[in-house]
């Protein structure tokens, strides 16, 4: 899209398109007659009066447009119209490269005919158009043109209709007031005597000059001619002997007279004379003076402001160069238009002031890279005010006492503040050692505020450059524009430094021919990189594919490109897009589908059922052949239920729970149920799930559920066995026990010594088998749940003492010490005393068993918080092994469990213990120092 030109004489324009008071104004029906005229004769969708302002179109008439009253300039067609006097067509904006990617083509209305007849005013300024749009291209011959000038001019005669009553209306008002002005001898007024020279003024035109009448006196011709500027005597005189020859009706004239303060004032002045003597000699003339110095002023304010207007449009549109340069170009058109001879460009960096660019004479010796302290300078004291800050002359201003002023004595100075995207940048300013001959006016003003803005574009759009120069930089892989001609020849007209990377070439070496890219591409690669980059032109579709490039050293590293093409007018296609190297994610790629195919295989062919379940939803996403084998469902049926459907209602307390642990710590641990078969038979699992999470952040839920029949047949079968072994077995041995222990004691009379030994070995045998049948009974209750407990409050000090005294007699055999330490204060339980003291008893046996000969075993209390009391047991044996730490409170678990072993025991006491304190509310755990001994307790509630 091409923006639209600023015509040269763009600011008369403007005050011509402001006179004609159509701006922004109401709708009227003659306009509305006219463009329905047009619309309808030409048979177009769209038909405007359009009137261009600096910044838009704005339609005084439109048919066809809805609510839409104006766009902006910069996208309009009116725009290129009002730049010739004759008429614009544009037959398929789609073919016109002013207008194809135009948003008014490309979006509603979607243009593609166009044209626009330019309407002028009585000044001959283009202010807009009578323009027709249509949706569809269309041919425009020579008598449809003349038929739309010919309206054109029909809109042109109301406009300048519009200004002519204005107009006349303006001219009536200045006559009424002329007179006004006349009537109230607010002009001077003067007469002549011809002959003699004496002349006669009203009060008025003395105090044009300062004076009052008297002080002028003697009132005579000299006393005028004394006062008139002397570059203005001599035209004021021909003037004057031109009309009294009779060569002009009237006699007029415009020059300085001398103000009594010192300054000029301009007049106006005009006569006639009225009579002659007879020999026709001139007699009187009368005549009157009008102060026009305001009017002199005002058009030389409008030619200053027309100069201005004038060389910011030079400085905007024709410097060349450089940044540095046009900037430094720039400040010299701006000293010679403010008639000052310094300036500069500064930037502020904190409290530095830094000069960046420069204009001045080479005595000022100051140059681009000069520092000076912030609050030393004159910009200083413009910082600490809004707006332009001008000074005529410094040292009659309110800063004469200023630090800046007396360390560099600049007299005169205008500045104003630099922004740069928002932020304070520094300033512009201009300045000069001697006062300015007249003080700053508005147009100054004007002039540095429009300059600034300059400015502080170009300037945006560097920083924007450099930003964007250092995030191309800092971009991984490659940025380009890769074009392709119909004859097959390619280039990259653009590559970023990335591409050194990437190819191993310079964006230099790519910029005529891009041959040498394709032949660093990994051969087997080459035609499907070829064959995208075919299609993507063909249909202009996003180009987006991988490869394969060889390397330096031969080796090969994956690579991912994107591009959007954009088809040229020449036939030639250019794309814009990015390479990156993703050699690593491709690794991670590949290694993720080989694990994905491991874990599948695993999935599969896992004997434990595994299902993975919408966490939010309960819905099947997938499910292993082990579940469906042991629900009896085919996939697609169990796929299409709710997971909870396979759990009996009796176990939904269960699940809660687990919810309750997965929604806590993203996981549950593994508990016991029964799942329900498709035809619906029961059968035990033990069940354990986590949480995960997938790419798009959604929830899921894996659960592992493993058939536990075989189990639990294997755990009845135990049972059962045990249940009649130790049955079976404990009332022969109660008896065999007996009578070994009789015969020990010598009840029988003396054994010899070999049958002694041998009662005494099948003695403490029987004992031991009778303690494993006890353990194994007590465990199988525990199991069973058929072990009552009577849960009461227990003093804890009492039971320590009773727990102590029951197996010091074992301590005493192995030659180990039961002792009592700390004891918890006010210490009382709530528990089962008889199968507490079972469970401290199993401690202190294991510990004395554990413990050496002449060792120690330590028995305290302590309280747990508030609620919790903690027995504690310490021993000082060779400790746990760490292999058996994971073991120690299973069943028939043994640290040595060889048939050597040297310490007793069934491997049932703590595994006893530990069902014993959970039925009781409580816990046992231990630790432990290898070489140094063990600490078990037992931690359980404090009754209230």
């Amino acid at each position: 899209m091409i923006i639209p030109s600023v015509p040269t004489d763009e600011w008369q324009r403007l005050q011509a398109l402001m006179a004609t008071g159509l701006l922004d104004s109401p709708p009227e029906a003659r306009f509305d007659r006219l463009t329905r005229i047009a619309q309808s004769s030409f048979g177009v969708d769209i038909a405007l009066v359009s009137l261009v302002d600096s910044e838009r179109q704005w339609f005084k008439s439109a048919q066809g447009l809805g609510e839409v009253c104006e766009t902006g300039r910069e996208i309009s067609f009116c725009g290129h119209a009002i730049l010739d006097s004759g008429l614009l067509v544009v037959e398929d904006a789609h073919l016109d490269p002013r207008f194809f990617d135009n948003p008014l083509v490309l979006q509603p209305p979607h243009i593609r005919f166009y044209a626009g007849a330019p309407l002028h005013t009585s000044g001959g300024y283009r202010i807009g158009t009578l323009c027709i749009i249509d949706s569809k291209p269309r041919t425009f011959g020579a008598a449809e043109s003349e038929l739309l000038r010919i309206m054109a001019d029909t809109v042109e005669e109301q406009i300048n209709q519009s200004q002519l009553t204005e107009l006349r209306r303006s001219l009536q008002a200045s006559e009424s007031r002329a007179q006004l002005v006349i009537e109230g001898a607010h002009i001077g007024i003067w007469q002549c005597d011809m002959q003699t020279g004496r002349c006669e003024f009203n009060e008025r035109w003395a105090d044009m000059l300062g004076y009052r009448l008297a002080e002028l006196a003697p009132l005579t011709f000299d006393t005028w001619k004394s006062r008139v500027h002397p570059d203005d005597v001599v035209g004021a005189t021909v003037a004057m002997k031109r009309h009294l020859a009779g060569k002009e009706p009237v006699y007029e004239c415009k020059f300085r007279m001398k103000h009594k303060a010192g300054h000029w004032v301009w007049l106006q002045s005009r006569g006639r004379l009225f009579s002659r003597d007879d020999d026709g000699k001139p007699l009187m003339m009368y005549g009157t003076h009008a102060d026009i110095t305001t009017e002199r002023e005002t058009l030389a304010q409008l030619e200053r402001k027309n100069r201005a207007l004038q060389l910011l449009n030079r400085i905007a549109f024709e410097l060349d160069g450089s940044l540095d340069q046009q900037i430094t170009q720039a400040l010299s058109l701006g000293c010679d238009y403010l008639q000052l001879e310094l300036g500069i460009v500064s930037e502020i960096l904190g409290e530095v002031y830094a000069v960046r660019w420069v204009a001045a004479p080479p005595e000022a010796e100051i140059a681009p890279g000069l520092h000076f302290v912030l609050e030393q300078t004159y910009c200083h004291l413009l910082l600490q005010q809004p707006g332009v800050m001008a000074i005529q002359h410094m040292a009659h201003s309110s800063f004469q006492q200023a630090e800046c002023y007396r360390q560099f004595g600049l007299e005169s100075y205008i500045a104003i503040r630099l922004l740069v995207d928002g932020q304070l940048f520094g300033t512009l300013n201009f300045s000069a050692v001697a006062p300015r001959e007249w003080p700053f006016d508005d147009t100054d003003r004007m002039f540095i505020g429009l300059l600034a803005r300059w400015l502080e574009d170009m300037l945006g759009k560097r920083a924007q450059q450099e930003r964007l120069d250092k995030l191309v930089e800092q971009t991984p892989g490659m940025l380009y524009q890769y074009r392709l001609w119909p004859n097959g020849h390619s280039a990259f007209p653009y590559s970023s430094s990335g591409i050194e990377q990437i190819y191993r070439v310079s964006p230099e070496a790519v910029k005529e021919n891009a041959a040498v890219v394709f032949e660093r591409i990994h051969g087997p690669d080459l035609e499907q990189v070829s064959a995208s980059i075919q299609a993507s032109e063909r249909h202009l579709a996003i180009w987006h594919t991988q490869y394969r490039v060889v390397q330096q050293d031969g080796s090969l590293r994956w690579v991912e490109g994107r591009a959007r093409p954009e088809r040229l007018d020449d036939g030639s296609t250019v794309w814009h897009g990015y390479l990156t190297d993703i050699q690593h994610e491709k690794q991670a790629e590949l290694a993720l589908a080989d694990s994905e195919r491991r874990l599948r295989g695993l999935f599969e062919l896992s004997s434990i059922g595994i299902a993975l379940n919408d966490f939010s939803t309960g819905a099947f996403i997938d499910v292993n052949r082990a579940l469906l084998d042991a629900t009896g469902f085919d996939k697609e049926h169990l796929l299409a239920l709710d997971y909870r459907v396979l759990t009996p209602e009796e176990y939904k307390a269960a699940d809660q729970q687990a919810l309750e642990q997965l929604k806590l710590h993203g996981s549950y641990p593994p508990y016991e149920k029964e799942y329900t078969r498709w035809d619906g038979s029961r059968f035990p699992v033990r069940q354990r799930g986590m949480l995960v999470r997938d790419a798009a952040g959604k929830t899921l839920l894996w659960s592992f559920v493993e058939d536990i029949s075989a189990l639990k047949q294997v755990e009845q079968m135990q049972r059962e066995f045990v249940a009649t072994v130790s049955h079976e077995l404990r009332t022969p041995l109660t008896s065999i026990t007996g009578s070994l222990g009789l015969l020990n004691q010598g009840v029988l009379g003396d054994l010899p010594a070999k049958a002694g030994q041998m009662v005494r070995v099948a003695h403490n045998n029987s004992k031991r088998l009778n303690l494993l049948i006890n353990d194994l009974l007590d465990m199988e209750k525990l199991v069973a749940g058929k072990m009552p407990f009577c849960l009461q409050a227990c003093d804890l000090a009492e039971l320590i003492h009773e727990a102590v005294e029951m197996n010091r007699p074992l301590g005493k055999e192995r030659g180990v010490c039961l002792e009592i330490g700390t004891m918890a204060a006010e210490a009382r339980v709530q528990a089962d005393r008889d199968r507490l003291l079972q469970a401290l008893s199993n401690l202190q046996s294991n510990a004395i068993k554990f413990s050496p000969e002449q060792g120690r075993v330590l028995i305290s209390t302590e309280w747990q918080g508030t609620d919790r009391l903690r027995i504690l047991v310490r021993d000082r044996g060779d400790g746990i092994p760490d292999s058996f730490r994971s073991r120690i409170f299973q069943k028939f678990a043994q640290a040595d469990s060889s048939d050597t072993r040297k310490k007793g025991g069934t491997g049932l006491g703590l595994a006893i213990t530990r069902e014993l304190l959970e039925r009781m509310g409580g816990s046992v755990d231990f630790e432990s120092t290898p070489g140094q001994g063990s600490c078990f307790w037992l931690e359980i509630p404090a009754a209230e």
